[in-house]
C-alpha cells in the first residue's frame, strides 16, 4: 500500500468513528436537543472525513472542488438545521432534560404571537436593565 491509501484509510476510519458516534447519541442522549448536538457536530464531521478521503482518492482537481463545496455547505447549513429543529422543539413545548444546568431559551418564546424576544426584552420586564443602561 502507497501512503496515501494509508491517509484515505486513515480519513475514513476517522469519519466512520465520528458517525459510530453520533448514532450512539442518537440512541442514549436524553432529550432532543442533546440528540441534536450529538447529531449535527459528530455526523457532519464524519462526513466530511469520508469526504476529504474522497478527495484524496480520487485526487482530480474538479472532484477536491466538488467535495470543497460539498463541505462548505455542510458546514453552514447543518448548524442552522439544527437551529430550527431546536426552535421547533421550543415552540411544540418538548421539554429538557431535568438534570439540564442551563437553559437561556425559557420565558423567550411568547405563545399569543408566536415570536422569541430577546434578552434585553426580557432584562428590561425583569428590572436588570439598570445595570447596563448609562445615564
Amino acid at each position: 500500500m502507497t501512503i496515501t491509501e494509508y491517509i484515505v484509510l486513515f480519513f475514513m476510519i476517522l469519519g466512520a468513528l465520528f458517525i459510530f458516534v453520533a448514532s450512539i447519541g442518537l440512541l442514549k442522549m436524553p432529550d432532543v436537543y442533546l440528540r441534536m448536538s450529538a447529531a449535527t457536530i459528530a455526523a457532519t464531521f464524519g462526513v466530511a472525513s469520508v469526504l476529504v478521503a474522497a478527495a484524496i482518492h480520487f485526487g482530480t482537481i474538479t472532484v477536491t472542488l466538488h467535495i470543497l463545496g460539498i463541505i462548505i455547505f455542510l458546514i453552514l447549513t447543518v448548524p442552522v438545521g439544527a437551529h430550527m429543529l431546536g426552535r421547533a422543539a421550543v415552540i411544540i413545548g418538548l421539554k429538557q432534560w431535568n438534570r439540564t444546568v442551563s437553559n437561556d431559551i425559557e420565558g423567550t418564546y411568547d405563545e399569543e404571537t408566536h415570536q422569541f424576544c430577546c434578552m434585553d426584552e426580557i432584562r428590561k420586564s425583569s428590572g436588570n436593565a439598570s445595570d447596563h443602561e448609562e445615564d
